[in-house]
């Protein structure tokens, strides 16, 4: 009942960001989906947000086993075998599914110590609830600013390394440009070049949600390969091919994005 209220609000008196959010759907898709569709698809994406709030309530009231219980790793023995055979392994996931949810549980699904890296927030009483929360079933998290160092560090044990790579980068310095969801799209490349640097292999997290949750799972995650040897490709090949996935997730099912970011506020700062 009370999720219910609050999803009614949200759509109908707060409008979240509804102005954010109608603009980056038109943006994206101006030219294949009418006006209609597009309210449509907003009011999906409310649905959405709904759905991720609920689910991050189920973290903090489930138990363990009832929560991996929701979550599908696919072909998991598989990627089990070679993310063991590397000497590290760098994930790329995104805000399309329940970021909070898949990738905090990701630890309880492999061997490895499951590392990623995050901007702290200002107010250090939130910061160290969501931290808590966070790290509740093995994820290790370290402030951005730290990761050379930790990945210095670590560089001789196998470590799997998640970066999330459709945030808004603050400082547009040196970052890689392409058209994403038809607009000019700034894009971090960090995790490229320390991926080039130690030669990790790159995958991509998926996160795809079950509608009606059969069997009790929520989602099914799948690990794709981007490249196995970086110091073999050319520069962006990595950030590139992460895109274009991206793209076609979002084009498949834009409501499972999270629209509410305004995720292309700077890119009008494109010298």
């Amino acid at each position: 009942m009370l999720l219910w209220i609050t999803s009614f609000l949200l759509k109908h008196v707060v409008r979240y960001r509804s102005k954010t959010i109608f603009k980056n759907l038109k943006n994206s898709f101006y030219d294949i989906k009418s006006e209609q569709e597009l309210i449509t698809i907003q009011k999906l994406n409310y649905d959405v947000l709904i759905r991720y709030l609920r689910e991050i309530l189920y973290m903090i009231s489930w138990p363990k086993d009832r929560l991996m219980a929701s979550i599908y790793f696919a072909q998991k023995e598989y990627w089990h075998s070679y993310i063991k055979s590397k000497k590290s392994t760098i994930i790329l996931a995104s805000h399309y599914g329940n970021w909070e949810m898949n990738i905090v549980m990701f630890p309880a699904y492999v061997a490895q110590r499951v590392i990623a890296f995050y901007k702290p927030l200002s107010d250090k009483s939130m910061d160290e609830t969501m931290l808590k929360l966070r790290a509740a079933f093995g994820l290790e998290l370290f402030p951005i600013e730290q990761t050379v160092r930790i990945m210095t560090e670590l560089k001789h044990q196998n470590i799997i390394y998640i970066f999330i790579g459709d945030q808004t980068p603050l400082n547009l310095h040196g970052v890689y440009w392409n058209t994403f969801l038809q607009q000019e799209t700034p894009w971090f490349n960090g995790a490229e070049k320390l991926a080039k640097k130690y030669n990790y292999p790159v995958l991509y997290l998926k996160q795809i949600p079950h509608n009606r949750h059969a069997d009790h799972q929520m989602y099914t995650i799948e690990l794709q390969k981007i490249i196995d040897t970086p110091s073999l490709v050319q520069d962006d090949h990595i950030i590139e091919t992460y895109s274009q996935i991206l793209e076609n997730e979002i084009l498949n099912k834009p409501e499972y994005w999270l629209w509410s970011h305004n995720r292309w506020k700077r890119a009008h700062l494109k010298k």
